[in-house]
């Protein structure tokens, strides 16, 4: 049986967890990090593993929410440009969102192969949780351009999916070459931008 845990210490073992396993499935990727290395590098047992996550597939999607949120954050804290069109603004917002995954190792190397095992791995509520915040954002993120005096002409589920779609086509980026992918990315995005704005 795993040793009990105070409060404070689950808290400290939990960010351990993060941290290390960011780094871990960084350097060896998801497939190839065992719950092993995990529990050696923060130091708890195999058996103590399991008292704060189901797999190693949850504690990545916990990762990699983390740095979503991050990433959401600098989004609706983007600085809209006064003199610059509709188009344009929204344009740079999207890019400085899905290029700023380039800055983030463990997303960059994330892959559709690593995406779909993901998927099957996690339980199906456990999906639904993450398609719920990518909803809540994109909500957030309608509201944000609001306020700035853009008009959205676009549906909120139109725009979700199209965000989703430029996510999915990042997935790619190996399959394409990256300078085909940024090129394409640049494209796609100043379409979807059009798109919203109704231009």
């Amino acid at each position: 049986m795993p040793k009990a845990f105070s409060e404070q210490e689950r808290e400290t073992i939990r960010a351990q967890m993060r941290e290390k396993g960011k780094k871990l499935f960084e350097k060896h990727g998801l497939k190839k990090t065992s719950v092993d290395e995990l529990t050696e590098a923060v130091g708890i047992s195999k058996g103590a593993f399991y008292l704060f996550f189901e797999s190693k597939e949850e504690l990545f999607m916990e990762i990699l929410e983390q740095i979503e949120k991050e990433i959401q954050t600098s989004i609706l804290e983007f600085a809209i440009k006064p003199k610059a069109n509709a188009r344009k603004n929204v344009s740079d917002m999207l890019k400085s969102f899905l290029l700023t995954w380039d800055a983030y190792p463990l997303l960059k190397q994330f892959s559709k192969t690593d995406f779909d095992y993901l998927v099957r791995k996690i339980p199906a509520e456990r999906a639904m949780l993450h398609a719920n915040h990518d909803e809540d954002f994109t909500n957030d993120f309608i509201k944000k351009i609001k306020r700035e005096g853009i008009t959205v002409k676009a549906s909120p589920r139109v725009i979700s999916n199209m965000i989703k779609s430029l996510f999915f086509m990042g997935l790619h980026r190996e399959d394409m070459g990256t300078a085909a992918y940024m090129e394409t990315m640049d494209v796609m995005i100043d379409l979807v931008s059009g798109y919203i704005v109704g231009e």
